[in-house]
């Protein structure tokens, strides 16, 4: 029971920390890629979201049944649109409406549905690939991160894997992320026979947002050299499982 209790507090925190970044023109115009820091981060993540998906033979997407976990409006998940996959065999989650709202504006076609990521309203084995982009880091409960790993193994079919995107460090100006290291999200997911397969990538934002403005190619150079990079980029998968 205390446990629920926990989680429940924790998702209303969620839920107001969301309500209050929608509010704020803020972080729309800092996520913009029209903001070329931004736009900086976006293309490196492609570029290596591709060679990882290419490197564990993920390149054939059109049959492939995809969640996105805490999808927000749907951007990351639209984006595997180009990569072959199709909209019927796409599903994203996320705990506010609004999002879920503008999702299905942009592209109807595609499963969007409101709910918690701890309890996904999915059937067992039925996602060849589960995802979620900077979910983890914003959730600061632990019993909440370990149900939602719970889930995403629930869901994911046997030869099926897990990718992950988030903060590898804390921001001190920020209470409301928690960075996730890669031991800790080793600890979450931990299973018998488990492959992680992390890379750092992201040059620190502040830094990005410091230097673009002044040097583009100075800072995806130095983001090529990841001695500034923040996030982790990963795929997690078993051995001697069948499809």
């Amino acid at each position: 029971m205390e446990k629920q209790i926990e989680v429940g507090q924790e998702l209303a925190r969620l839920e107001g920390e969301y309500t209050r970044r929608a509010h704020n023109n803020y972080y729309a115009e800092r996520y913009s890629y029209f903001n070329e820091a931004a736009l900086l981060h976006i293309h490196d993540l492609e570029r290596h979201l591709l060679a990882l998906l290419k490197k564990h033979g993920l390149t054939s997407l059109l049959d492939m049944k995809i969640l996105d976990v805490g999808c927000g409006s749907g951007g990351y998940l639209r984006r595997f649109l180009d990569y072959g996959a199709v909209p019927s065999n796409l599903s994203g989650i996320d705990l506010m409406p609004p999002r879920i709202e503008q999702a299905k504006l942009l592209n109807p076609a595609i499963d969007w549905r409101v709910g918690s990521a701890h309890q996904l309203p999915y059937a067992n084995e039925s996602f060849d690939l589960v995802m979620s982009f900077v979910v983890f880091s914003s959730i600061l409960d632990t019993a909440l991160r370990q149900q939602i790993v719970e889930e995403m193994w629930r869901v994911r079919k046997p030869g099926g894997v897990i990718l992950l995107y988030d903060f590898l460090y804390s921001n001190p100006h920020n209470a409301a992320v928690q960075g996730v290291s890669m031991r800790t999200m080793k600890e979450l997911f931990a299973r018998s026979a488990v492959r992680f397969d992390f890379r750092r990538i992201t040059l620190a934002p502040p830094v990005s947002r410091m230097m673009v403005p002044h040097s583009y190619w100075l800072a995806h150079t130095l983001q090529q050299c990841r001695l500034f990079n923040t996030h982790m980029l990963g795929i997690i998968s078993r051995d001697n499982e069948k499809e």
